[in-house]
């Protein structure tokens, strides 16, 4: 459960590591996933989407822009290779990413064990394309699904171009 913290003020919170909604990500490898630990869901007025991102041994995210998001990369574990509009960078643990819009960048995990990172968007919004793209996982401990297509449209892209 969520840790609020009241003041007269501003409301904050904790999310903890086994809280947020998460979704499977769609792909062709098992065990994408992401968990969304701050939103317009949990913070009705904040101006940032915060998500961990788990991406298995080999696992993608596909190049892709956005028209008007920033993004954050955290790497938290792991290593993986970040592109940014055609230049590759090693991405590993404490090092961080910024994706300004309409820059073209892809993730891929290189390490053995999973690549984890946070990323902070800012403004919100993707957090809804990123739900009507994935299967809800119920539980940590959940086996992840068989990898499976996209089930949204193009007209759903949420700001998203796809390279």
């Amino acid at each position: 459960m969520n840790e609020v913290i009241m003041s007269k003020k501003n409301k904050s919170l904790v999310v903890k590591a086994s809280e947020g909604d998460a979704f499977w990500q769609p792909g062709t490898i098992k065990g994408n996933c992401i968990a969304i630990k701050v939103s317009p869901w949990n913070i009705p007025l904040t101006g940032h989407t915060v998500f961990l991102h788990e991406l298995p041994k080999n696992g993608t995210v596909g190049e892709h822009a956005h028209e008007k998001e920033e993004e954050i990369f955290i790497c938290l574990e792991g290593k993986g290779t970040i592109t940014i509009d055609d230049k590759d960078f090693l991405f590993r643990q404490h090092d961080v990413a910024y994706i300004a819009p309409y820059s073209k960048h892809k993730i891929r995990a290189t390490s053995d064990s999973p690549l984890k990172y946070m990323v902070i968007i800012s403004p919100t919004g993707l957090e809804e394309r990123l739900k009507l793209m994935g299967i809800e996982r119920k539980s940590l401990n959940e086996a992840p699904p068989e990898p499976f297509d996209s089930n949204i449209g193009r007209q759903d892209t949420h700001g998203v171009i796809k390279r």
